[in-house]
């Protein structure tokens, strides 16, 4: 079996061909690799800051703004209050709340101490609403967002 070049050792023979001094190629290639490692650590802290700072600002902020299910065929279904989450994402808020929801009512702790009957049938049935209801949500945003 054949292994090809990593990264490091292609550049470092490049860097070869120009500087023949073997440390001042290691110090270039890992002055290098520290710059990546700040800028990819910008990158994401800028990302986690923009995208979660305006999930939770909306979270906080839409009491009676939110999709409902009233019973299983009918869904009272609004956009989001502000389109920031869904522009940076693709995705509304309400979605990823949906999905969390889904994920508390599924721990092993409301396994084992629901007091309701059969609990997994109606794990599995919310998770049917609640994809309707994200299926909704989302034709609405789209519908909204392109106007």
């Amino acid at each position: 079996m054949e292994y090809g070049l990593t990264s490091y050792e292609h550049v470092y023979g490049i860097l070869r061909l120009f500087i023949n001094e073997p440390t001042i190629c290691k110090y270039i290639l890992n002055y290098k690799k520290q710059l990546e490692e700040i800028d990819t650590l910008e990158y994401h802290s800028k990302r986690w800051e923009t995208i979660a700072g305006s999930h939770f600002m909306l979270r906080d902020s839409h009491e009676g703004k939110y999709s409902l299910i009233v019973n299983y065929e009918t869904y009272l279904v609004k956009p989001d209050h502000r389109f920031t989450f869904y522009h940076l994402t693709g995705i509304s808020y309400q979605i990823i709340d949906l999905i969390h929801e889904l994920i508390k009512l599924k721990n092993i702790d409301a396994l084992e101490n629901s007091f309701i009957n059969n609990y997994k049938e109606y794990l599995n049935y919310d998770d049917a609403l609640y994809s309707e209801l994200s299926k909704k949500i989302m034709v609405q945003m789209k519908s909204i967002s392109y106007m």
